[in-house]
């Protein structure tokens, strides 16, 4: 009797489905989609004695418009091998697959023609394809190039060879990288992994390659940066950050803590988005691709007057670099230098941590509340601002005191209950 090897498939089914038994003649099981109303006529899992189990689809060609007077025949067509291929996924592939069919395309035929075309490996695609597409829609391209060069171990695969336990490989490579002695956290692991996400995403939609990293999870990051300047501390950096030898580096430094900025966003500046009569400093497009408008301070103003008289002609940036018509790269030798003479501990503070400081010092010392906060940081919803909220000693005991002196207080006129 012929058994039914017809089940509705789910990936636990299929990981579960039974190899053939040793002494079968025949090397695999299939087992056909059905049941379920997603299931595809056609679909098939082939289950082998070693235990890999593979997608095939079983179509007729009797359709085929190419080839009229030659009789129909049975034929197969290999989707790709599980757990790489997801059951939703090969699903997807066989009803696209089953479209070309019934417009009288051999599927066969239509990849076979596709082979001759050669998929770039993953180095030639990032730097032929992805980068030029980043450098028109993203800020950070130049930090996808810098991330990429970390991705080595993956330069030479195909991109539609790429799968999911390579990219896990490269997720694991990276943690036991390290960078001046130190190893690189896990947000930045991530960020690379990240850019290797949205390769792939790129070469599904170019080359119609499987995206793979979907399969593949970012690792859990413990928060955000703990470190951050205190008022004290930040009056300090800013107070020696003006008397840097190099004024344009200085002022920028001081800025960035003054204001709260993304350090690209001050250097991206020009004179003409200055406005020394209304006070503000104009950002056309921000990180959540929003404007945002800065209100000079008499210190942030006097900070820029300084800045205006070292101004270059043809040059508009207000943070000027050594070439014609540039503007400075991110100082990070002078803001070490800085915080060393400033005796502040550089460890873990990055340019970052003037935003995070700032936002800190705001909503802890200024009196001002979240929403305010963030309004003058911009950002998109309140939950970022309150991101960067800290309490310090003196704001956890001015915590606990008020609610026990407010106990206290109604406590006065209150009698114990008789027990019972």
């Amino acid at each position: 009797m012929k058994l039914n090897r017809t089940v509705n498939l789910t990936n636990s089914v299929v990981k579960s489905l039974p190899v053939p038994p040793t002494d079968s003649r025949s090397t695999d099981l299939e087992w056909s989609d059905g049941g379920g109303d997603n299931s595809v006529i056609g679909l098939k899992v082939l289950v082998g004695k070693t235990g890999n189990r593979r997608f095939l689809l079983r179509y007729s060609s009797k359709n085929f418009l190419r080839s009229p007077d030659k009789p129909s025949r049975k034929a197969s067509i290999s989707l790709g091998r599980f757990p790489d291929l997801s059951v939703e996924e090969a699903r997807k592939k066989a009803r696209k697959l089953k479209v070309q069919i019934a417009d009288g395309i051999d599927p066969k035929i239509e990849r076979d023609s596709r082979s001759t075309v050669v998929i770039p490996d993953v180095y030639t695609f990032f730097h032929e394809t992805y980068l030029p597409w980043a450098k028109n829609r993203k800020k950070s391209w130049r930090d996808d190039e810098t991330r990429f060069l970390r991705c080595k171990p993956i330069y030479k695969i195909p991109m539609d060879k790429l799968t999911a336990h390579a990219i896990m490989k490269l997720q694991s490579h990276l943690a036991t990288e390290s960078y001046n002695g130190k190893p690189y956290s896990v947000s930045t692991n991530n960020r690379v992994i990240a850019l290797i996400k949205g390769l792939c995403s790129l070469s599904s939609k170019v080359w119609e390659t499987t995206n793979h990293a979907t399969k593949v999870s970012l690792l859990p990051e413990n928060g955000a940066r703990e470190r951050f300047l205190n008022i004290e501390e930040t009056a300090l950096l800013i107070k020696v950050a003006r008397t840097y030898y190099c004024k344009v580096k200085g002022n920028l430094i001081a800025m960035l803590w003054l204001s709260g900025c993304r350090i690209s966003e001050l250097l991206e500046r020009t004179w003409s988005d200055v406005s020394f009569e209304d006070r503000t400093l104009f950002i056309k497009t921000t990180k959540n691709k929003k404007s945002h408008q800065i209100y000079l301070s008499d210190l942030m103003l006097e900070l820029l007057y300084e800045l205006r008289e070292l101004k270059q002609p043809g040059n508009p940036y207000v943070f000027p670099g050594s070439r014609q018509g540039t503007h400075i790269s991110p100082p990070r030798k002078a803001l070490k230098l800085i915080l060393e003479r400033a005796g502040i501990d550089p460890d873990g503070v990055v340019f970052h941590t003037a935003r995070h400081s700032a936002a800190s010092n705001l909503l802890n010392h200024s009196g001002l509340d979240a929403t305010s906060v963030q309004r003058v940081l911009n950002h998109s919803d309140i939950s970022s601002t309150l991101h960067y909220r800290h309490f310090d000693r003196v704001a956890l005991e001015r915590g606990a005191n008020a609610l026990s002196d407010m106990v206290m207080k109604a406590s006065e006129n209150l009698a114990l209950p008789e027990p019972k």
